[in-house]
């Protein structure tokens, strides 16, 4: 009789046990939910991050064959990229498209980016191209341009690469 009494009181304590840590856990009292809602939280709060235009390749300060075309693959975080639409009656908010300036330095803000050299622009909205360039020093800026072809204030980046025969 005592073994039975013993083992009913075991199984009032495990299952008084689970009782707590599943109200624990149920209530938030468990370490991974907490932690998980604080930064959800804190994410919440963080004001966002200014938008910015890179270029994801090639990467500044960069040696690169002239007998191989350069790739040029451009991204941008906080902004989105479209086309330009048919008919534009005026720039929609947060959207442009990419223009890449060869030899050229960032424009000012709220200038149209000319339709010519040394801009190629980027209405179809697609992120890249390659070229062939000759052996020296190259400067490149990738900028962004509402549907007008308008700078947008800090959305333009400027790289530096050297282009070398036989490497």
């Amino acid at each position: 009789m005592q073994r039975f009494e013993k083992s009913v009181r075991m199984a009032g304590a495990v299952a008084l046990a689970t009782v707590v840590a599943v109200g624990a856990v149920g209530c938030g009292g468990g370490g991974e939910a907490e932690s998980g809602d604080a930064g959800s939280a804190e994410m919440a709060e963080a004001p966002a991050a200014a938008p910015r235009v890179f270029f994801v390749a090639p990467r500044d300060q960069t040696d690169h064959a002239t007998e191989i075309p350069l790739g040029f693959t451009f991204g941008t975080e906080g902004f989105e990229v479209s086309p330009v639409p048919g008919e534009v009656s005026s720039p929609r908010a947060d959207m442009g498209h990419y223009h890449l300036g060869v030899n050229a330095e960032c424009l000012p803000a709220g200038e149209i980016i000319p339709a010519a050299d040394p801009w190629v622009h980027f209405g179809d909205g697609s992120d890249g191209m390659e070229m062939t360039l000759e052996a020296g020093e190259h400067r490149f800026s990738v900028q962004i341009g509402d549907d007008e072809h308008r700078t947008l204030e800090g959305l333009c980046e400027t790289i530096t690469i050297r282009m070398e025969d036989g490497i």
